[in-house]
């Protein structure tokens, strides 16, 4: 009789403090998703050189005058949106107790000039297609054959561009056109004193060919 008492006893002094530690739990966490004090009011964006960052916050949504706790937003939501922007590569998002949120952004980096339906483009390592940026200085020759949304087959002509590259060097080259059947042939400057194609972009100030622009 007296062990069942025990055991009894035991039961309930365990289920006390199981019952304790839950409501501690939960007090805390009622606390810091409905405390002031964890209230978004700052919004910091590093890493931005081309990107705007008006065009950062307007895909992060988020007010901050106190009416959006901290521990509420969906980080990996705001992460995606941020990446939706053309030219970011990725981006990090964390909080910063008490009442912070960082964006870090990388962005694309430009590596060449690209013709696509008659306009000039950049495109960077990974084959992405980006609009014109007045910034982007690039002395390369232009390599025309790229398509918009065909990553893999640009990324095969973006190698072949290199290769060329390679091979002939780029003094005296305007123009490398690889056509759909991946055959290179080249187009040498006139006066081989070849200028900026960045500055080419300036009149080339186009969306994307069948692609939406950014602020849609």
């Amino acid at each position: 009789m007296k062990e069942k008492l025990f055991k009894f006893i035991r039961f309930l002094f365990l289920a006390a403090v199981a019952v304790c530690t839950a409501w501690v739990f939960w007090s805390g966490f009622e606390y810091i998703r409905t405390a002031p004090r964890f209230s978004v009011r700052r919004i910091t964006v590093l890493g931005l050189k081309r990107v705007d960052e008006d065009d950062v916050m307007e895909r992060v949504k988020l007010k901050t005058e106190g009416s959006t706790n901290l521990f509420a937003v969906d980080m990996e939501d705001v992460r995606n949106r941020v990446e939706e922007i053309q030219w970011v590569r990725y981006a990090t998002v964390s909080r910063v107790l008490p009442d912070q949120i960082i964006v870090r952004v990388v962005e694309r980096e430009p590596v060449g000039l690209a013709r696509i339906q008659g306009h000039v483009y950049a495109f960077d390592k990974e084959a992405a297609i980006l609009e014109p940026d007045k910034s982007v200085n690039i002395v390369l020759p232009i390599l025309d054959g790229l398509h918009v949304n065909d990553a893999q087959g640009n990324l095969k002509k973006i190698a072949m561009y290199n290769k060329t590259l390679s091979d002939l060097g780029s003094s005296g080259l305007s123009e490398v056109i690889i056509n759909q059947s991946n055959e290179v042939s080249v187009v040498k400057d006139e006066d081989g004193d070849r200028e900026s194609r960045g500055g080419r972009l300036q009149g080339a100030m186009e969306p994307l060919p069948g692609s939406e622009r950014e602020d849609q």
